[in-house]
């Protein structure tokens, strides 16, 4: 083996360790995030259910739970889309992943904030930051959550990220979070979906450990070993 194919295998192995521990930290927080999130009463306007949630006192460590996740997952999907080895479709996916991914997390930020503008709407009235955070929830999440829909499939059929048996997790959890993601704003019919979203911090956690445990010499391209 020459010097030129260790040293772009080692590099490989470097950034599987980097992407795999990051992949496990933002699946555990991921998971920690929506199991401390909030809830409402379900009564009222939607701009009274957000001021029941944004008023309670685990907001802040629920949502800096979740934007330690997003920062997490970009952070490992970007450490993964350097890697050499990578076929052309994989490339041009992970390109549109990434930057949606870190997209999704600047919003996160003004989803964290979003507490201070509790006040603002207790009377029940809308106003721009209430639509700033509609706009990141219905539309950001929902992006980043078919996001991980399209990497968890292309990562485990190429085996990228995962194999075929993480395929589900990350499929059902990403479209189950995209799909309550979008319609929060508008209707409840949906919430029910987001504790199903978790199975994105399972296929995030899973997929990290075995990122972690790839040996340094597969450094063959991910395409030809499905």
């Amino acid at each position: 083996m020459s010097t030129a194919t260790l040293t772009r295998s080692s590099r490989t192995h470097r950034l599987d360790q980097a992407a795999g521990a990051l992949l496990v930290l933002g699946g555990v927080t991921f998971v920690a995030g929506g199991i401390t999130h909030p809830g409402d009463s379900g009564e009222g306007s939607k701009v009274s259910q957000l001021h029941e949630m944004l008023v309670d006192s685990m907001w802040y460590p629920s949502h800096a739970l979740m934007l330690a996740s997003f920062a997490c997952i970009a952070g490992a999907i970007v450490g993964v889309r350097m890697r050499i080895d990578l076929g052309a479709g994989m490339t041009r996916l992970l390109n549109v992943v990434a930057t949606v991914a870190v997209v999704a997390t600047v919003g996160m930020v003004f989803h964290l904030i979003a507490a201070t503008n509790a006040e603002a709407i207790a009377d029940g009235e809308k106003n721009v930051m209430y639509h700033v955070q509609e706009v990141v929830e219905t539309g950001g999440d929902t992006l980043w959550g078919l996001a991980i829909v399209a990497l968890a499939l292309a990562g485990g059929l190429t085996r990228t990220l995962g194999n075929r048996l993480t395929i589900a997790f990350g499929v059902v959890g990403g479209l189950a979070f995209s799909l309550a993601s979008a319609t929060i704003a508008f209707t409840d019919r949906f919430d029910p979906l987001f504790p199903v979203g978790s199975l994105i911090g399972i296929w995030a956690v899973a997929v990290g450990l075995m990122t972690i445990g790839r040996k340094a010499s597969g450094s063959a391209t991910p395409e030809t070993r499905a």
